[in-house]
Order: structure tokens, then C-alpha cells, then sequence
């Protein structure tokens, strides 16, 4: 696999992995506010910045761990 391949199926991957993790723990801890914090009560100033943090933290650590795990598998193998 050429280098440029392999780093375009690598940002692919990354970007699926963090739209992934986007989704996943900022649905998750605005669920998880909404559930066990805060319910139908208004919600606080604070949580219109700590809930879209978390959700990019999420969306940081999807990116991260999907592409190193694409870049190392699609790295070169040795042959026997």
C-alpha cells in the first residue's frame, strides 16, 4: 500500500471514529445529565459548556484510537 493511501484511509478512518465518539459520549452524558442530574428542572449555565467538552473529548479519543489502529494496520509486513 503507497504511503498516500494509506494516510488518506487513515484520515477517513479517524473521522468516522470521532464523529463515532461525538455521538456516542455526548449523546451519552447529555442522557446521563438529563437522567440522574438535572431531569426537567433548568439545567445550568455551566452545563451549555461542560456537556459539549465532554462530547469533544469523545469525539478527540474516537479519532485517535481509530486511526492508530488503521495506521498500524495497514503498516508493512514482513514477509517469511
Amino acid at each position: 500500500m503507497s504511503r498516500w493511501s494509506r494516510i488518506v484511509l487513515t484520515a477517513l478512518a479517524a473521522m468516522i471514529g470521532g464523529w463515532a465518539g461525538l455521538i456516542a459520549v455526548g449523546g451519552g452524558a447529555a442522557g446521563f445529565a438529563w437522567i440522574f442530574l438535572f431531569g426537567d428542572d433548568p439545567w445550568p449555565r455551566w452545563s451549555e459548556f461542560v456537556i459539549p467538552l465532554v462530547a469533544l473529548a469523545g469525539a478527540i479519543a474516537g479519532a485517535l484510537m481509530l486511526g492508530v489502529a488503521t495506521w498500524r494496520s495497514t503498516g508493512k509486513r514482513d514477509r517469511a
